[in-house]
C-alpha cells in the first residue's frame, strides 16, 4: 500500500512539472501567448548570463519587406519573451512617389 501511495504521489508530481519542448515546424508562442514573429531569425547567447536572444524579421500578411526586426529572449530556448523591435518598420515609398 505504501508503494502505491508513493507511486501515486510521484505520478502527481510529474504531471505538475511543466516540460518544455521545441517542436520543429510548430508555431511557437511567446510568454504573452502571441506567435513568435521572427522570420529568418538568428539566435545569439550572452556569455555572462547564458541568456539567448532571437532577432528576426517582423512580418505581417501581405507585407513584402521592411517590417523591422523583432527581439526575443529565452533562458531555455523553449520559452521566449518578446522585447519589442530592435529596428522599426521601414516606410518604403510607393512607385508613384518617384514619378
Amino acid at each position: 500500500m505504501a508503494i502505491q501511495n508513493l507511486l501515486c504521489c510521484l505520478l502527481l508530481a510529474a504531471t505538475k512539472a511543466s516540460a518544455k519542448w521545441i517542436v520543429p515546424g510548430a508555431r511557437w508562442r511567446d510568454t504573452e501567448g502571441n506567435l513568435v514573429n521572427a522570420h529568418a531569425g538568428s539566435v545569439t547567447v550572452e556569455q555572462e548570463t547564458g541568456k539567448f536572444f532571437l532577432f528576426g524579421e517582423y512580418k505581417v500578411q501581405g507585407q513584402v519587406e521592411g517590417g523591422g526586426i523583432s527581439v526575443y529572449s529565452s533562458d531555455d530556448l523553449a520559452t521566449w519573451e518578446h522585447h519589442g523591435m530592435a529596428l522599426g518598420m521601414l516606410q518604403i515609398p510607393s512607385r508613384s512617389e518617384f514619378d
